[in-house]
């Protein structure tokens, strides 16, 4: 049977182009190959890539009854997740994200705020909460008005693992909003800026290590091109990326956290679920956004062929 994962938090549509190397000269046109529309946030990547996986994936988020809207909501269900209990708000409108992606897949990104910010606990019902056996929050930084303790707390109550997938946050809260529910928090997953952000440490073992007094059971810090390492009562193991050819990095840190929680609800250790995390997240990066993600075997083929 498989483990209910419900994802809390952002939902955007991402209009994602490639590739941009330099804006155009202003009143001129450039070509590019590719420009598409997709739904996108940690918390609906996340969503997505576990559906693919084969998980029953979940998602609880805001949007607003627009186009943007329309379109998100029909990519997330395209890929198999759970949508039945996203909030569709008439006076917001739904949060957008521009993304430029260079040559190399690297990208940058233009960002509207809207129903992401506008997101509150009351859009989370106990209902969604109490049939989940995982809760992964993804995005909170730009949930204003959400209290991240409390919905891990209410969670928890309801005998839910919980994890939290932390994004850079433009408003500079940082340790204000997730400090207080750290102590609830069983995976908490960063990358190494945000958490040099979050523990006041440049060097990620060490950021880690600091994170991981707050009460976590482990602490999982994404490092892009040099994969992940895994903080745990135990000590700290660093993991290396899997090589694969690039063509956009959006995705990649959402699916690493999809499959390092496919790993971790289905009792995989821990270990294993980071290179399940790392595979996932390289695969991903060889299409835009999730779209190389097609199946758990192609991942496991991936760890399989290069042993992490």
């Amino acid at each position: 049977m498989k483990t209910p994962i419900l994802c809390v938090g952002q939902l955007v549509a991402d209009i994602v182009v490639r590739p941009v190397d330099s804006l155009p000269p202003v009143g001129r046109t450039r070509p590019v190959e590719e420009i598409e529309l997709f739904s996108g946030g940690c918390a609906a990547n996340t969503a997505a890539v576990l559906a693919k996986l084969g998980a029953d994936a979940r998602l609880a988020a805001l949007i607003g009854r627009d186009a943007l809207g329309d379109a998100a909501l029909a990519d997330q269900a395209a890929a198999g997740v759970d949508i039945s209990a996203v909030v569709r708000c008439g006076e917001t409108r739904t949060s957008v994200a521009i993304v430029l992606v260079d040559s190399a897949g690297q990208r940058s990104f233009y960002y509207r705020p809207g129903s992401l910010e506008k997101m509150a606990n009351r859009h989370v019902p106990d209902d969604a909460l109490k049939t989940a056996r995982l809760v992964h929050v993804g995005g909170a930084m730009k949930m204003l008005d959400l209290d991240l303790a409390e919905l891990v707390a209410r969670a928890k109550s309801f005998g839910c693992a919980t994890s939290l997938d932390t994004d850079w946050d433009i408003y500079g809260n940082w340790m204000r909003k997730v400090g207080p529910a750290l102590a609830r928090i069983d995976y908490l997953i960063t990358n190494e800026e945000e958490a040099a952000m979050l523990s006041g440490r440049g060097a990620p073992d060490a950021a880690a290590r600091e994170l991981l007094t707050h009460g976590s059971r482990a602490v999982a810090v994404k490092r892009g091109e040099k994969g992940a390492l895994l903080a745990t009562r135990d000590g700290v193991t660093e993991f290396p990326a899997y090589r694969v050819e690039v063509r956009d990095t959006t995705c990649a840190g959402d699916a690493f956290a999809a499959g390092f929680l496919l790993g971790a609800a289905s009792g995989r250790p821990l270990d294993e679920s980071v290179r399940l995390g790392n595979a996932a997240g390289a695969l991903c990066t060889t299409a835009l956004s999730h779209r190389a993600i097609g199946s758990l075997d192609a991942v496991r083929r991936l760890v399989e062929e290069q042993i992490g």
